[in-house]
């Protein structure tokens, strides 16, 4: 029952995403934004003090971000100059080598508390599109090397900042970009992929944006943007942008940095830190109603995932496995305090916010396991940026510091 569940939701995801080019990432959570790397030939096991590092380079800029993959090329996000009067840019870097091959500004950046980057990027075909920490929508041609268009969501749609910047990381599909401004009837807004002219806003809606990166999700029969605002869980119909339900969820912070992710056909996983706690939430028609409920653990911002028919999330000190169908914690992993992580089918990779220590957990059955681990010495500040796999290299980004790392079996 279980891997069948797991089979339908893998299947799900990837049939409403952006689709995937070959071994690539091509946007945050992975080219079907969902943590989950399925290309085979990976290494079960690392060597004492890590797998070959293949090479590492310092960005002129920090971000949070994390690097995304497209044909040989990793795109990621920077911030230059000094606080007070930081720009954004976008960088190009060669695969092989990390060599930086061009880079765009795109304007001011965040410059408050925590002011490295936040936005990964998203690609689609030879466009890409990043969301600044000032609201700031950007469309770059990858083949020109050069901007297409901008538009500042605070001023059109009367956005308003929150207390650490914008951190979304922007959804796509069907020529639409999908940002969250949080303006008055405009908390979720599509623009134009090609022009960045309005396409629809959700009017009923003017909630504050709350860090989270919104998900395109069919649930009860139904397509619809998926997202957490400052006060309530959301979804808005796919095609028009009108509000179909919503349902109360706020921390005290009103921080959620987690996508949403589908359990099935109606119902939705979502995790909020300082000790908020995750909610299964079942949707039918206009109606949302919590299933199950677990404070234990409270996923700050570290992603959560689902893999095998079981629930993946970092929050209260541990890496916990989930059974959907109640919440109750199958197993988890102590050494895996407050990690960000991806899924492959070699392993569960993790990497953690303090320490810097990169896992390979076995997550075949519980009780999970770590394999094999090793350590960050590069970089500065908080290792918030998740892993990123591609080609059997693992990418591992710390503030201007990135790594590529050899994961292929032999």
């Amino acid at each position: 029952m279980m891997k069948r569940l797991g089979l339908f939701l893998l299947l799900s995801a990837s049939g409403s995403m952006t689709p995937a080019f070959g071994a690539d990432w091509t946007q945050w959570r992975g080219s079907n934004r969902d943590l989950i790397v399925k290309e085979q030939g990976l290494l079960a096991s690392w060597p004492e003090g890590g797998p070959q590092q293949l090479w590492q380079v310092k960005l002129p800029g920090a971000g949070y971000s994390e690097p995304v993959i497209v044909k040989g090329v990793m795109y990621i996000t920077g911030n230059e100059g000094q606080k007070g009067d930081l720009t954004g840019y976008l960088y190009a870097l060669d695969l092989k080598t990390g060599a930086t091959l061009w880079k765009q500004p795109y304007g001011a950046e965040w410059d408050k508390s925590f002011e490295s980057a936040r936005t990964s990027p998203t690609v689609v075909g030879d466009k890409l599109y990043l969301v600044s920490g000032l609201g700031v929508v950007v469309c770059f041609d990858i083949t020109l090397k050069k901007q297409v268009w901008s538009v500042d969501t605070f001023k059109e749609y009367g956005g308003r900042n929150i207390t650490w910047g914008i951190a979304e990381n922007p959804l796509v599909y069907e020529g639409k970009v999908i940002c969250q401004p949080g303006g008055p009837d405009a908390s979720i807004v599509a623009l134009d992929a090609k022009t960045g002219k309005l396409v629809w806003k959700s009017t009923g809606l003017s909630e504050r944006s709350a860090y989270c990166s919104p998900a395109l999700l069919t649930i009860d029969g139904k397509r619809q943007v998926v997202t957490m605002l400052e006060n309530n869980v959301v979804g808005v119909c796919a095609e028009k942008g009108t509000p179909l339900w919503k349902v109360g969820h706020r921390n005290q912070h009103a921080v959620h940095p987690n996508t949403p992710i589908l359990v099935g056909p109606n119902k939705i996983f979502v995790s909020s830190g300082y000790k908020y706690g995750s909610e299964m939430i079942e949707i039918k028609g206009s109606d949302a109603t919590i299933v199950w409920k677990d404070k234990s653990s409270d996923n700050h911002f570290q992603g959560t995932a689902i893999y095998d028919g079981r629930i993946f999330s970092s929050g209260g000190g541990r890496l916990s496995c989930f059974d959907p169908k109640d919440g109750k914690e199958l197993c988890s992993v102590g050494e895996a305090r407050k990690v960000t992580f991806c899924i492959t089918p070699a392993g569960l990779i993790a990497y953690d916010e303090n320490s810097g220590k990169v896992m390979l957990i076995s997550i075949k059955s519980c009780p999970c396991k770590v394999i094999s681990s090793f350590s960050i010495k590069y970089g500065e500040k908080q290792h918030w940026s998740s892993p990123v796999v591609a080609d059997g290299v693992l990418y591992l980004r710390r503030g201007t510091g990135v790594a590529a790392f050899d994961i292929r079996a032999k």
